[in-house]
């Protein structure tokens, strides 16, 4: 990354490097929302309703997967921005070789136990069949989820950020593509969407590895040496990526518990229509720090500060008029977004447009918290990162959720999210403010480019 901004940090430049993760997050927070479309207008609103109930599972797939990635490539970015770029590959090659391991690990537990998880996530005798036949087969996927987003992350690393949108655009084709034949043309209801997001996610799995077999790269798969420090370390530092993407999943399992008691299954389909919104929607935030962070690790390790602080002005910029933007167009566009699911005047309909209505206070905070966590995450200090996940992503939210439910009903379900986002920013200013001597940053520098 240093042939970049060898000399200082040009907009253009900085631009050209972040905005393909950006669009990347956006593509993939489509693609996932699309097919849930499909299967709302295709196969029904049961069905709908039975994706958020099996949600969870998908949460914890992404949670480990984010964990390993984020973790691991910020400490190999380290170690490629001081020079051991020997070090920098077996440790890649290993982390690889354990996420394989450990998704492998995940697919035999998952289907021995099948009937246990499905019971277990809240699934009813409507829903059932649904449910089960969807997360057997999102089980087979894990090994390809957790490869496809390593070599995601370190392609990325290995400064070819435009690779990683090809990457997730090739898999976000297949994906609708194969949604239409599976559940439109061959009529598998949500089978058919099943294997669609598995075909998805082994494609990203191939292309990503082939960059690494058959490109000219700084990174390279060698023979390992096993480090399990630095897989410990890994886990830690991407412990909050994996609290923000898991905690998703926690929490809609409860939202699930509490809104099939308020609204039944009918309210189930319409948290998914708000959730799927807020997915799509948070994805420009965590592709902007997704794209940024390691900007910030490797210029950090090679102790160019002022550079970093280039990347943290455009940074502030960026998230502030963000946010504003992303909240006005949930709330102006909350009843399309409802309608693309439901017809109008539904119940489903109805709830889900309130829903996202609400869901727009959110995200005038989701900004600056979601670009605290991984801000550190980047700094290797994976400790502070996860307790401003833990507290945005699940400690307030399902403070929020049992509070404001008991409160205000369904209408406090859908001020949760909010919630949880202003209460954590405070916290999120406090560590901007505590470790700046430390890492020596500052979040307000107004210089031009960091030039030495």
């Amino acid at each position: 990354m240093e042939h970049l901004f060898e000399k200082d940090v040009k907009l253009g430049k900085f631009v050209k490097f972040v905005t393909p993760s950006v669009i990347m997050l956006v593509v993939i927070g489509l693609y996932y929302t699309i097919d849930s479309i499909f299967v709302a207008n295709f196969v029904g609103s049961d069905a709908l309703a039975s994706l958020s109930i099996v949600y969870p599972i998908q949460g914890l797939v992404w949670g480990v997967s984010v964990m390993l990635a984020a973790g691991s490539s910020a400490i190999v970015a380290m170690k490629m921005g001081e020079g051991k770029q020997r070090e920098a590959n077996e440790k890649f090659t290993l982390i690889c070789l354990v996420s394989a391991a450990i998704g492998i690990g995940m697919i035999i537990a998952g289907l021995l136990f099948i009937d246990q998880v499905v019971g277990f996530l809240g699934a009813t005798d409507r829903l059932w069949e649904y449910c089960k036949e969807y997360a057997q087969i999102l089980l087979l996927a894990t090994p390809a989820a957790f490869l496809g987003v390593l070599f995601e992350y370190f392609i990325r690393v290995d400064g070819r950020p435009g690779f990683t949108l090809m990457l997730y655009l090739s898999g976000g084709v297949v994906h609708l593509a194969l949604d239409y034949v599976f559940i439109v043309l061959c009529d598998w209801g949500i089978k058919g969407a099943a294997w669609a997001t598995l075909a998805g996610m082994v494609t990203v799995m191939v292309i990503g590895a082939g960059y690494f077999v058959f490109q000219e790269t700084k990174l390279r798969i060698v023979r390992p040496k096993w480090d399990g420090r630095y897989v410990a370390h890994s886990m830690l530092n991407g412990s909050s990526e994996m609290v923000s993407e898991a905690s998703v999943g926690i929490t809609t399992f409860f939202f699930n518990m509490i809104v099939i008691q308020l609204a039944g299954e009918d309210g189930v389909a319409a948290l998914s229509v708000v959730l799927n919104a807020h997915y799509l929607l948070i994805s420009v935030h965590l592709g902007y720090i997704t794209g940024v962070a390691p900007l910030i690790s490797y210029f950090y390790g090679a102790k160019e500060y002022l550079k970093v602080n280039v990347f943290l002005k455009y940074s502030r910029i960026f998230m502030l008029s963000s946010s504003v933007v992303l909240a006005a167009l949930c709330f102006v566009f909350a009843p399309l977004i409802a309608l693309a699911y439901e017809p109008k005047g539904t119940a489903v309909y109805e709830m889900a447009e309130t829903g996202v209505r609400y869901l727009s206070a959110a995200f005038l905070f989701t900004g600056i918290n979601v670009f605290a966590s991984g801000f550190f995450t980047a700094y290797g200090n994976g400790q502070i990162s996860a307790l401003i996940s833990l507290s945005r992503a699940l400690i307030m939210v399902l403070v929020g959720a049992f509070v404001l439910s008991w409160l205000f009903g369904l209408y406090g379900i859908w001020m949760t999210l909010a919630f949880a986002e202003v209460t954590t920013t405070g916290l999120a200013l406090f560590m901007f403010r505590k470790y700046k001597d430390k890492y020596h940053y500052d979040l307000l520098y107004r210089g031009k480019n960091g030039a030495a």
